[in-house]
């Protein structure tokens, strides 16, 4: 089976040595024509690795490749390109047509339903490029989401100081929003939405955390006050580190911030349980966190996070964090979906994200299980369902139901149906079409109750902690059945 992070990471063989190949002085004196064909050939069985992706997996493209060829192999390109390269113009634009082609692909969406009154918006709160800690460039971020379907996503690079790479390392023209500027601008070729974010993270290996930012104007003033705290209060880094936390995001709340506590469980934070500290508190009745990440693709689903949601009525968010490029997060030829947060929206805006947020209208959908109020994901649930077919004889129901969704829904027999009989376990993947039937006492004799509800737990829909999403179907036997 191909090693797809082996033939990404070796992108020198697609972009150095075949520049080398078309370059190389046996193009200019005949000699070493043999050699010339051996190496050729070498070269074209990379490119045929690398068009059997393309072709195969929607998350392989030239784009990607191109995008780690940056990364990895910039300076030698470059210095390719200052000695022989340059002879051949006609190879460099044919090498660079088909690494920036936007030939299409195949895009690996995931589908989730409007509900009444309300459209779906599907997307990322947290992720991060190579203007921080992360390896990809900001319009990659966004050419993932439009793959994978998402209607808009935040990009919440960290504003630390020694987090901004691009102008340390690199001596980038930069600030804190570039980042943001750059994917909103590539946004609009595919209508993605684009949140000017940005995370604030205090606190080292202790509390309070990480907090991400969002629908920020500015992220360097916001790391400005925050970074004011630096060395004024000696060794009492508790201090030092509250007192960061609450003027920095009290600095992004003056710019309209909607702010978020990320992985509340990450070990390095809670490297003995997950805690809500007084902190919290304060920030809570400061008004200074207005949701919470109950899922991170670092740790997965945090429990005590997805209940704090519930129980302090706090935006329930998902975020990916991701730093690699999204193909090394999702295991997209398993068939997985990245995770993401739903938001229900009134209009596809970033007003309407925002309004949605202040409403508490979102859930989060990640490892094929969805978390979230009842009141929000019950309609989502119905809108997923469709059952057709139904009819009835003097012994049995028979319908058919169809899951018009991505999202996986696992159905068992809850109280208050022991009068009929039906399936304890049901299974409806996506797209999946199965036939239900439910029965009397005795499948052999006619109806032995006309009114009852065929009632189900959701196990794989949460809304709380061990409390999964109950749901009940009423059934009335027409007349003409009735013995």
């Amino acid at each position: 089976m191909l090693n797809v992070d082996s033939l990404l990471l070796g992108n020198t063989l697609l972009y150095g040595r075949l520049l080398e190949v078309l370059a190389g002085p046996h193009l200019a004196d005949g000699a070493g024509l043999l050699e010339l064909a051996l190496e050729f050939l070498e070269c074209a069985l990379d490119v045929l690795a690398f068009f059997y992706l393309y072709y195969n997996h929607s998350f392989i493209t030239p784009f990607f490749f191109f995008e780690r060829a940056k990364v990895n192999n910039f300076f030698y390109i470059c210095s390719l390109c200052n000695t022989k390269i340059m002879k051949r113009p006609i190879f460099i634009t044919l090498l660079l047509a088909a690494s920036l082609s936007a030939a299409a692909t195949v895009p690996h969406r995931s589908r989730v339903p409007d509900i009444p009154g309300y459209k779906t918006l599907k997307g990322d709160f947290h992720m991060h490029t190579n203007f921080s800690d992360g390896n990809v460039w900001p319009v990659t971020r966004v050419d993932e989401a439009h793959f994978d379907g998402l209607d808009f996503i935040s990009i919440t690079d960290h504003v630390e100081t020694h987090h901004q790479h691009m102008v340390k390392d690199f001596g980038a023209k930069a600030d804190r929003n570039s980042s943001y500027e750059m994917a909103a601008k590539q946004a609009k070729k595919y209508g993605i939405l684009v949140i000017h974010g940005a995370e604030l993270t205090r606190g080292g290996r202790t509390f309070p955390g990480h907090f991400n930012t969002h629908f920020i104007t500015d992220g360097d003033a916001v790391n400005q006050v925050a970074e004011a705290h630096n060395g004024k209060y000696g060794d009492d880094e508790v201090r030092q580190e509250e007192a960061a936390i609450i003027d920095g995001l009290t600095e992004a709340k003056r710019q309209g911030a909607f702010i978020t506590w990320n992985h509340p469980d990450w070990e390095q934070q809670a490297p003995n349980e997950t805690k809500w500290w007084p902190i919290h508190t304060e920030l809570l009745n400061k008004g200074l966190i207005d949701g919470i990440e109950i899922y991170n693709s670092f740790i997965g689903i945090d429990p005590e996070a997805f209940h704090w949601a519930i129980e302090k009525d706090l935006a329930i968010t998902t975020g990916t964090d991701a730093h690699k490029p999204m193909f090394q997060w999702v295991d997209y030829e398993k068939g997985e979906y990245r995770p993401m947060t739903l938001v229900f929206a009134k209009e596809r805006s970033l007003d309407g994200i925002r309004e949605a947020l202040d409403g508490r209208r979102t859930a989060a959908l990640a490892d094929g299980c969805v978390y979230g109020k009842a009141e929000w994901i019950k309609p989502l649930l119905d809108a997923c369902i469709e059952i057709t077919n139904v009819k009835f004889t003097e012994k049995k129901l028979t319908c058919t139901v169809r899951n018009n969704s991505t999202i996986p829904i696992h159905l068992a027999k809850a109280p208050g149906s022991e009068m009929v009989v039906y399936a304890r376990q049901v299974h409806l993947n996506e797209d999946e079409e199965i036939s239900f039937s439910v029965n009397g006492i005795d499948s052999r004799k006619p109806w032995n109750t006309y009114e009852f509800d065929v009632n189900f737990y959701v196990t794989n829909w949460l809304t709380d902690v061990d409390a999964p999403l109950q749901i009940s179907y009423h059934v009335s036997v027409p007349a003409k059945y009735r013995k």
